[in-house]
């Protein structure tokens, strides 16, 4: 079954008073969780529903603040935390103490021991590994002094088979100095590989990826995207969590607001937010339109200051549940503040853009399309005081015999997957190749879905290792990259 999606014009050939629009996560305030031993700049939830238990997992980080009670543990080190829930939006912090030992404990749930971790995540569930131990991974930094007293990095993979009992592997995925987090992974799976959405290196904000078969060996980074002159003023990509959705990539992209003022090797002020990009091969992004797509809650609030979306999944309904991690302040400012928060924002099914009739009724006809019988037609529609028609047409546009706008059943409603029926039930489709329309009457359109296949698939392309790879590996066996 294949999904249209209308984040452009790309699948359609026509489109007459009819307008496109960008959907709203709604703010879900009862699935906040909160944790006061972590600052919130650094927390990047990583959400997962397990799919043999059906069971919700939260990992979250957060930056150790120094207090009385923790004098002994290292101030400013990432620490990883376990949360669970039930339904996704509801959550209950597990006593490990008893299941895992650590060294500096803070929590009785955190799941990772202190190493001289720099920077990490967010986590990466991985549905097919190669290795079941490997499970889930994240791409980490980790710091240490060298034998000249400077500051050495060495990249290396974090992985667990089940998020309690975590190993660490060296291995050199970025070829540049080294990076800041994120760096979140997805699948690609029409190109077989693993891709990681990061920044190039430090002081550099911009949106790069690094493509991997088997977390051994890594392609060179390459630009994804960059500022450009339709941004606000000073504006630098600060990560893209990036997710497949329906054959395409959603990405959302974090940006910082830089302080004009500030002059430093790295802009540290400024409040965070995130807007929609999406791709059809994961290779290439497209921008949506530029305003925030997971908004900033009020000053004070949590999320007021900063608000980074990290994980996305897919509710039992079809609803789309986004989750972000948050602070008051913006970044790098109220840092005393030891409150991260893991904020949630429900988007209906497929409601990242949607098309609606601008006055009225409004149509739209489908490029050319291979049909199969049965067609299994299934619209995401939304139409409360109006109604849907839906046509088939051949490659001129002529409606197929029995399957005109007047022979369909309007619809009046909210679907998800409306099937329309017309008249004459069971009427042959006589075209192997056609179009179909849709008519809008005060109505929103979210998605197609059906038995057919488009005839302008993406070009998808290949993982080619880079062949400044090897100088990376032997850069970092002689001591690692050094600041």
């Amino acid at each position: 079954m294949t999904t249209l999606l209308f984040f452009d014009d790309w699948g359609l050939e026509t489109r007459h008073n009819v307008v496109r629009k960008m959907g709203k996560p709604r703010p879900v305030p009862e699935a906040t969780l909160l944790d006061d031993l972590t600052k919130g700049i650094y927390n990047f939830p990583t959400v997962y529903r397990d799919p043999d238990t059906k069971k919700w997992y939260a990992f979250y980080q957060g930056v150790v603040g120094v207090t009385e009670e923790l004098a002994s543990v290292p101030a400013d080190i990432p620490v990883l935390m376990l949360a669970e829930s039930d339904d996704g939006l509801h959550w209950t912090k597990p006593d490990l103490t008893e299941i895992l030992e650590q060294s500096h404990r803070i929590a009785p749930n955190q799941v990772l021991k202190h190493y001289d971790i720099y920077d990490r995540g967010p986590i990466f569930f991985d549905p097919h590994p190669l290795d079941v131990r490997q499970r889930l991974k994240a791409m980490s930094l980790y710091e240490s002094a060298g034998a000249d007293g400077k500051r050495v990095f060495t990249q290396r993979l974090t992985h667990s088979p089940d998020g309690i009992h975590w190993s660490v592997e060296d291995c050199v995925w970025n070829n540049h100095f080294c990076s800041d987090s994120p760096y979140p992974i997805f699948w690609n799976e029409g190109r077989s590989l693993y891709s990681i959405m990061t920044r190039p290196q430090q002081a550099e904000r911009r949106i790069v990826r690094i493509d991997t078969e088997d977390f051994q060996t890594y392609s060179g980074p390459e630009n994804v995207l960059s500022p450009d002159p339709l941004d606000p003023p000073l504006v630098q990509f600060y990560g893209m969590p990036t997710f497949p959705y329906e054959g395409m990539f959603i990405g959302l992209l974090w940006l910082m607001y830089g302080d004009p003022l500030e002059v430093s090797l790295l802009k540290r002020n400024g409040p965070i937010d995130s807007q929609l990009t999406y791709s059809y091969d994961g290779v290439a992004f497209n921008r949506s339109f530029r305003t925030p797509f997971v908004e900033r809650n009020a000053r004070g609030e949590e999320g007021g200051g900063c608000i980074y979306p990290t994980s996305m999944n897919i509710d039992d309904n079809g609803d789309i549940l986004i989750y972000s991690g948050s602070s008051r302040g913006e970044h790098y400012k109220d840092t005393e503040e030891l409150a991260a928060a893991l904020l949630v924002h429900k988007l209906r099914c497929d409601g990242f853009m949607y098309l609606e009739s601008a006055s009225y009724t409004g149509r739209l006809m489908t490029r050319c399309l291979h049909l199969s019988e049965p067609l299994n037609l299934k619209l995401n529609v939304r139409a409360p005081f109006g109604w849907v028609r839906v046509q088939l047409s051949d490659v001129n546009g002529q409606p197929l015999p029995g399957y005109a706008f007047d022979d369909c059943q309007a619809f009046r409603g909210d679907d998800y997957r409306w099937e329309p029926s017309w008249k004459l039930a069971g009427a042959s489709i006589t075209e192997a190749v056609g179009r179909i329309e849709v008519e809008l009457t005060n109505a929103e359109l979210y998605a197609i879905r059906g038995n057919f296949e488009r005839m302008n698939t993406p070009v998808v392309r290949n993982f080619r290792p880079h062949e400044s790879q090897t100088a990376a590996v032997e850069a970092w066996r002689k001591g690692g990259f050094s600041a």
